[in-house]
């Protein structure tokens, strides 16, 4: 199994008006990186529902059969604010106030060869400060259809 240092990853966004995850195909060029970035995650998950029951007529016992059907992908990341720096969480926080549609791809920083992602909305976003502590950024992201693989090494 390989893997990936949380701190050599980081998320490119940019608004998306009109293109679908597909359409960016392999260029993330035009996409900031946004700074102070901790952590990132992604899931996604697929819904199934009873489609038949299905009886083996030489058991005589009935089997469920389950088709697949919408998915959710979800993306999240946490971060340290700082509002000193550029491209950091007032950009998400302004683009998910807006309620902006928007490119998100979580790529590696140490080569920026591939990204995971999709387009969608902000559907949360935290800022956080403890007692003498770093102020700390969250959000999460839904996006629209299956997660989409950009390599941008191609």
């Amino acid at each position: 199994m390989g893997a990936i240092k949380g701190n050599s990853c980081t998320l490119k966004y940019k608004a998306e008006p009109s293109n679908n995850a597909d359409d960016i195909a392999d260029s993330l060029a035009t996409y900031l990186s946004v700074t102070g970035v901790t952590s990132a995650s992604i899931s996604m998950s697929n819904s199934t529902f009873e489609a038949v029951n299905i009886t083996d007529e030489s058991t005589e016992s009935t089997v469920r059969d389950f088709a697949v059907g919408t998915t959710s992908t979800t993306l999240s990341v946490e971060g340290v604010y700082d509002p000193a720096q550029t491209y950091n969480a007032d950009e998400l926080f302004t683009l998910c106030k807006n309620k902006t549609r928007i490119g998100i791809f979580w790529i590696t920083t140490q080569t920026e060869d591939a990204g995971l992602g999709g387009v969608g909305f902000c559907t949360s976003f935290e800022l956080t400060a403890g007692m003498d502590d770093f102020v700390t950024f969250s959000a999460s992201f839904e996006l629209e259809g299956n997660p989409v693989y950009v390599d941008l090494d191609a």
